[in-house]
């Protein structure tokens, strides 16, 4: 159980035994008024208005108030605090299922407008099988939980449903706490896809290795085994780029990673990348061209790290770019005077100030439009069938947005399918 979870049971119980407690007292508030009504008077005191009169032929009469103290959280200040301090959300429910109170983390989670006090429980759920169960709980008396994804909101919320059970015995209403599991759920998921993904790339090298070494045992002719060995070579190869990717990247998330920030010019970082790659480009018969503008000011970044992101989108841009295709990196200033709204669509939201934008651009095969949100993601390789003899690890351009993003910059990319591609990062200027 992990502490977040360990923190919203505490709350969950603390919530439950002040009702409980409420209930405690309010039954002593009746027992004494029973003792008081029982006890002889020289006048007999009019019922007030608000009470109901009940009597019988063997008991004295005795005022009750009509509506159940578990179902007045008004009148509990210690629940009205507890239950606004956590970040659960809570929601009480009388037995027709109508709500007597929630608070304000219920309706942020459920993404309910205002209060809804006094409204049916299905109102601020928009979910019937919750609401049915909320039936269920206040009929027979059993805790029941639910876990429901709103579409309103699209979030992973946990519900616990506790009955409220009344001096008889009997169910009058149920208390509902809301938990949000949405960040749990994305770090989970997020597990099994590291799992799932890491299985994946190590299965193709380490089966071709097993059946080449089973071929080299066979004795094959010099010339073959040969071969075999520089194949066995390619994929040791794959397997140390893919375990030192997966190092780099754990220690960039977990902030391991210290950047050397100084004030530094753009231009020489630009050409030593694109002179490390000239070789590959020259072999495919490729042009490769820097076109940084004279006067940029120059960047705070660490060079090293940013000659890493360049090395890496250049890489790229040779891998996918067929042969006798252009490749142009260049650099310029950009001037964004007010932060981006976050509903921009042509790149993230960027905040305001002074920038250098590098951008690197081939005439490649492209990225699909609806591919290029996930591009940055861990492992993803757009249509695996296109770049099947492409190679990599997919996890390049995620250890690029890590390094582009610790300078305080941002990175994206805009693609034409069969046209080529542009990918674009930003430092800020020192």
């Amino acid at each position: 159980m992990t502490l977040l979870e360990l923190t919203l049971t505490v709350a969950t119980v603390v919530l439950a035994v002040s009702l409980i407690l409420s209930v405690r007292r309010w039954r002593r508030f009746e027992r004494k008024l029973a003792t008081s009504a029982a006890a002889p008077s020289l006048t007999s005191p009019e019922p007030q208005q608000d009470h109901l009169m009940i009597s019988s032929d063997n008991s004295p009469a005795m005022l009750i108030d009509p509506v159940p103290a578990l179902l007045v959280p008004q009148r509990q200040p210690l629940f009205l605090a507890l239950a606004q301090a956590v970040d659960t959300g809570v929601i009480v429910v009388d037995a027709e299922r109508q709500i007597v109170f929630h608070n304000d983390a219920a309706s942020h989670l459920l993404a309910g407008q205002g209060s809804a006090t006094g409204s049916g429980l299905i109102t601020l759920l928009r979910d019937h099988q919750a609401d049915l169960l909320a039936r269920d709980v206040i009929a027979d008396g059993e805790r029941r939980e639910l876990t429901i994804r709103p579409l309103a909101t699209g979030r992973t919320l946990h519900l616990h449903y506790v009955p409220l059970v009344a001096q008889a015995g009997q169910p009058e209403g149920a208390l509902i706490v809301i938990r949000d599991l949405t960040q749990i759920s994305m770090l989970e998921r997020a597990r099994r896809d590291l799992v799932a993904n890491v299985s994946h790339e190590l299965r193709t090298p380490l089966a071709s290795l097993k059946l080449l070494v089973e071929t080299l045992q066979s004795a094959p002719p010099p010339d073959i085994a040969g071969r075999m060995l520089e194949q066995m070579a390619q994929e040791i190869d794959a397997v140390t780029q893919l375990v030192d990717e997966l190092h780099e990247l754990s220690r960039l998330e977990s902030g391991r990673v210290s950047l050397k920030l100084a004030p530094l010019a753009v231009g020489p970082v630009i050409e030593r990348a694109v002179e490390r790659i000239r070789p590959q480009a020259d072999r495919k018969h490729q042009t490769i061209c820097a076109e940084a503008l004279p006067d940029l000011p120059p960047a705070l970044m660490d060079s090293d790290r940013i000659g890493q992101v360049l090395l890496n989108l250049l890489h790229n841009a040779v891998k996918f770019t067929p042969e006798g295709g252009t490749i142009t990196v260049a650099a310029k200033v950009l001037h964004i005077t007010v932060d981006d709204p976050p509903s921009r669509e042509d790149r993230p939201p960027h905040p305001a100030g002074t920038w250098v934008l590098i951008s690197v651009s081939d005439t490649g095969i492209g990225i699909p439009s609806r591919e290029l949100r996930r591009i940055f993601e861990r492992f993803y390789k757009v249509d695996r069938a296109r770049t099947r003899h492409a190679g990599g690890t997919g996890l390049g351009l995620a250890i690029a947005k890590h390094l582009v993003e610790g300078h305080g910059g941002r990175i994206w990319a805009s693609s034409q399918e069969g046209q080529g591609s542009t990918f674009w990062f930003t430092l800020p200027a020192a």
